[in-house]
Order: C-alpha cells, then structure tokens, then sequence
C-alpha cells in the first residue's frame, strides 16, 4: 500500500476518533475516557514520518476537522490540569500524589530539564528572572524554574486556573515568593524586567500567536529570550503552532524536536541586541 493510501486511512481513523470523544455524554476525567483519549493521541504520534504526516494533513476531512480537535483538546487539557491540581492542593502529601500518582511528571522534569539547560547555554548574561505566560492550574513548569534557582512570575489570562495554580504552589513549595498576575499577555507591560519569557503551547489560536509574539518582540529587553513550546507533523492538530518563520524578528537560536511521550517542540529565540 502506498504512502498516499495509508495517509487516507489514518486520516479516517483520526475523524472516527474525534467523533467518538464528541458524541460522549459528558467530559470528565475518569478512567474509560482517559483510555479513550490516549487510543486518539496514539494516532496523533510523533513517531510519524515527516512525509507520512504531510499526507495525513493535507487530507480535506482532517483540515475540515481541525479547530475542532484543538479546542476539545484544549478543554480536556484544561480538565485535566484542574483535576490533578486539586488533589494535590486537597492532599496531606502533595509531593507524593505529584512524584507518585499524576502521570506525566517524568515527562515535564524532561521537558523542562532540557529547556532550562538551553536557556543558560545560550545566554549571554546569567539568566536570573522569569515570565511564565500560561502557567495554568497545575504550574509544573513554574515549579521547575522555580527549584532551579530563578526568580519566576506566572501569567494566565483563566482567573480561576491562576488562583488554583497559586495554591498548587504554595502546596509543594511552602513559602515561595513566586508572583502570579491575572492579565491577556497583550495588555501586560514590564515585560523589559525578565530575562527569559515562555510560553505555553496552548497560549492563544494560531492567528493570536503572531500578535503575542509581536507583543513580547516590542516589549523585551535586548538580548532577552523567548522559550516557545509548539507543535510540529501530527501534533499540530493538537496545539495551535508556530514555526521558524513565525518567530521573526525574533532570532532563533534552538529548534528541538521532541518525539513519543513529549507532547510538545521547543523554539528558543532572542531578542537581537
């Protein structure tokens, strides 16, 4: 079978899938529909082929379906990230039910290994303060930076996820004197003070990503880096992207592409001096 032909059928399959979690009755974080998304992000896997995904995506019934699957995927993200905030901030051991119990937490010490040693690799200066933009309800990036010795500031637009986010923190790190600030990043200013600024996968559609990075081109200090986490081949259906081109004036100093369990790619750039 040709690459053209498989690329059809994983295409269907992808739209049966997406139609499967649709017609559920109600959206909530339970053992069945977590094996039932898991079954669906299986299908969106980075072990693909470049060429392979291209076919998948250039599919009509893929492109048709696409916003969609971004905001399901959005929503369940959101779901799920408040579920497993509140049982750690409920917990009488918080560290246990976040080293132990929520499942991805290898994965973000990974993730945010390799981000924090790029940063300070490519700076010219010591990298001291920084801006999360989309820390969320269970800021396990935050955390990270945090534990690493920087001076961290969240950012969420989702005043709810913000305050819940807060209090995650103040669980698993009593006494941090991070600070957490409920604005859209295109109103927020000051933004000369950090250092480093990230930003989260989910942190507005493809169409606002290039006005956010507009935004932080104009407001960042020279010589200042952006750490972008995005999508690339059959992630995108996932998480609104951003490429190279789309990171301009920018320069970009690190592509990494992730694969298997890593959900997200990594763009590091700078503000020219």
């Amino acid at each position: 079978m040709n690459i053209s032909n498989q690329a059809a059928i994983h295409a269907t399959q992808i739209v049966d899938g997406f139609q499967h979690i649709k017609s559920m009755s109600t959206l909530e974080i339970t053992p069945d529909n977590m094996a039932t998304f898991h079954q669906f992000l299986d299908l969106l896997s980075n072990e693909h082929g470049s060429e392979f995904a291209d076919n998948v995506l250039a599919q009509p019934q893929i492109q048709k379906i696409k916003p969609g699957i971004q905001q399901l995927f959005s929503h369940a993200s959101s779901l799920y990230e408040r579920h497993w905030a509140e049982r750690i901030v409920a917990s009488d051991d918080p560290n246990e039910v976040l080293g132990n119990e929520y499942p991805y937490y290898k994965h973000y010490q990974r993730a945010t290994g390799l981000e924090i040693n790029a940063i300070h690799s490519l700076a010219d200066t010591p990298v001291k303060n920084v801006l999360m933009v989309g820390s969320g309800a269970l800021p396990l990036t935050t955390l990270a930076l945090h534990n690493s010795g920087l001076k961290v500031d969240n950012l969420d637009i989702n005043g709810p996820d913000l305050l819940l986010g807060q209090q995650v923190c103040q669980s698993l790190s009593p006494g941090n004197e991070m600070t957490f600030i409920h604005n859209d990043i295109c109103q927020q200013g000051n933004l000369a003070q950090y250092d480093v600024i990230w930003l989260a996968a989910l942190v507005g559609d493809e169409s606002l990503k290039n006005k956010i990075i507009a935004h932080l081109f104009e407001q960042m200090k020279p010589g200042s880096q952006l750490v972008v986490r995005t999508a690339y081949n059959l992630r995108t259906l996932l998480y609104p992207s951003i490429d190279e081109q789309g990171l301009a004036p920018f320069q970009l100093k690190l592509k990494i592409q992730t694969y298997a369990d890593n959900f997200h790619s990594i763009l590091i750039a700078q503000k020219p001096v």
